[in-house]
Formats: C-alpha cells, structure tokens, sequence
C-alpha cells in the first residue's frame, strides 16, 4: 500500500529550544472499494450501490514515535466511508474515527494500546474467512444473534469502545495473543452498573504455512439473562496452489445458543485470487438453521487495484428467515423457511 510520509519537524526545533526530539512521521491511508448488487429474497429483489465488498472503505492516519530504548509511542485513527453516498459510517452519515482510534506504547514486552479497537472474538472471524467478512459473501458469525455490539440485544461487537488492550511481543517463536477489557462506564450504583462491559482473550500460533487461534470474549447486559457470550476456533494452512481454512463460531445469550461452522479456501489464479465458502449455522434446541455457498474471484491490475465478483445463496430451514445484505444495500427480506442469494461486482483501490 502506497502511503504519504509527512515529516514531523525535529532538528529544526530542537536547535531553537536546545532540547533533542524523536523524528516522528504520519501516514495517511486507505481503501476505496464500491461495487454494484443485487439482491434476492421471497418474492421481491434489489439492486444497487454496494461498498466494502472485497475490503470496507475507510480513511485513515497513522504514526510512529521512537522514544529511545527500544520504547516506541505510536497512534491509529481510521474512519469507514460509504463510497456509494460520499458519507462516513457514524451516525447520520457524519464522517468519524469508528473503525479505530487508539494510543499505543510498545517495546519488547508487547503493546498497550488505549481506545476503540477491534474486538478479540471479531478477529478470527476476519482473518478466517475467506472473503474477510464482507460483501455478499462474508461469513454471519459474528451477527447470529442480531446487530453486533449493542449490550443486551445485539451480537459480539465488531469494534469496541472505551477498550484497554494488551497484546503479547512478536517474538515468542509464532505465538500471539492479545487481552482486551472495555468499559461500559456506567454508574457504580447504577442496577445494571456492568452492562457494556467487554472482556476478552485470544490467543494464536502462525508459522510458515499453518495459523491457528482460540478467542473467547463476553459482553455484559443489563442482567445476567442477557450477558452473550462468543467463541471461536480458526485455522488455516497455505499449500501455495490453495489455502483451505476453517471457522468455529458460536454465540450464546441467555437460552439461545447459535454455532457456525465454515469451511473456506483461498487459491491463486491468473493475475488473482479464487475464493469460496460453506456455512453452516445451527441454532441449539431449534430447527432455525441456515446454510450458506459463496463464490467468487478477485483480479489483480496491480498491488493496489482489483476488480472482483461475487455470488452468495442463502438457505433458511425450519422458521430461520436470515438473507443477504451488504453495507450501503439493504436486504430485500425472505420469508421463514425461504432462499436468499446476492451477486455482486466491484472495484477495489488502496492508496
């Protein structure tokens, strides 16, 4: 990924004030990927701008601070964009740093970063899954049980706010790890004083071909009843022709439990990437379960630019009503028992 490097003054400063200063430098990032879609669900269609389908969009500035000593200070603030408008992803269309915005410290003993983060259990859920989450072929398992991050309701957050992480050095032989809490910052006598809460743990292995990780995170409700609680298992090995993976995901609140199961693979091909999936969901003690197949190919122009198509069908059993929608595209909306598919094109850029 190209970036621009902008300088912070060092020696200049310095010589006027007689005290020595770390160079420091920003970097400013991103992604600009917007595509066409269409929709299908029980009788009705869709079709439209869809955006983030191979990578969510997002602007971005990050930077580094040697302090001496091995100690480096460093910060990360990252935006999401909703190309197919022109708007930011926070509320009312506002462009805002929700995808990320932390300080760090590092040095040889890992890292402590401060702020809204990604969260522990989204991680595995990303990184194995074939189409990394998004568009009309990403994985659901981090919205099983509804709209990610919101206490008492929702499913296992995406990112979370008000966090403190710790994350292990990386050179322990392929091992790493992170430790996360965040603060629902509510009162101490408040009757639901833990609801928003977040504690999370992941813990991984990566060398050569083989990448391996465990999470386990709990969000906290306004009662014991609605504390969820999320897992997963992911696994992967690169052979070089292809990189078969596996997902492991369940999420619990109260007396649902839901538990997926994702086989996926990745394969070089041509100037690009072949990609596809099968899911499985299972909902405990109910027949509301779904399966769903994804296909699709990413060309390469060059390091930075892609052209990419996918194709995604959805099938609910018993009174599960799940379909496909993607970011800047609302779902049409099917029917219990029914069929939900998604077709999407689009063009990817990183700068």
């Amino acid at each position: 990924m190209k970036s621009l490097l902008i300088p912070v003054l060092g020696a200049a400063v310095a010589g006027l004030g007689g005290t020595a200063f770390a160079q420091s430098k920003v970097e400013l990032f991103g992604v600009v990927d917007v595509g066409v879609a269409h929709l299908g669900g029980s009788g009705a269609s869709k079709t439209g701008l869809s955006t983030g389908g191979a990578n969510i969009s997002r602007l971005g500035f990050r930077g580094t601070e040697d302090l001496g000593g091995g100690l480096k200070a460093g910060f990360w603030l990252e935006a999401g964009l909703d190309v197919d408008s022109g708007n930011g992803k926070a509320a009312g269309g506002s462009l805002s740093f929700n995808r990320r915005s932390t300080v760090s410290l590092m040095d040889s003993w890992g890292e402590i970063r401060l702020g809204r983060d990604d969260s522990a259990t989204f991680l595995n859920t990303l990184i194995f899954d074939p189409f990394l989450t998004n568009g009309v072929g990403g994985t659901g398992a981090f919205t099983m049980l509804g709209v990610p991050g919101v206490p008492s309701t929702g499913g296992a957050p995406i990112q979370i706010s008000n966090a403190v992480s710790y994350f292990l050095p990386q050179n322990l032989g392929g091992f790493y790890g992170q430790a996360q809490v965040a603060f629902g910052e509510q009162s101490s006598n408040a009757p639901n004083k833990r609801e928003g809460d977040y504690r999370g743990l992941r813990l991984g292995y990566r060398q050569g071909a083989f990448n391996g990780a465990l999470a386990t995170g709990r969000l906290y409700g306004n009662t014991s009843d609605t504390n969820l609680t999320a897992s997963n298992l992911g696994l992967s090995y690169d052979f070089g022709v292809a990189k078969p993976m596996l997902l492991w995901a369940t999420e619990k609140r109260g007396g649902t439990k839901i538990t997926a199961v994702q086989l996926g693979v990745t394969a070089p091909v041509g100037n690009g990437e072949a990609r596809a999936s099968f899911g499985h969901y299972n909902t405990s003690g109910s027949n509301a379960d779904w399966n769903k197949i994804s296909v699709g190919y990413g060309y390469n122009f060059s390091k930075r630019t892609q052209v990419y198509g996918t194709y995604a069908f959805l099938k609910n059993k018993g009174s599960a009503a799940r379909s496909i929608g993607v970011q800047g595209l609302s779902a049409p909306g099917t029917t219990p028992g029914g069929n939900s598919n998604g077709l999407e094109f689009g063009i990817r850029h990183f700068f």
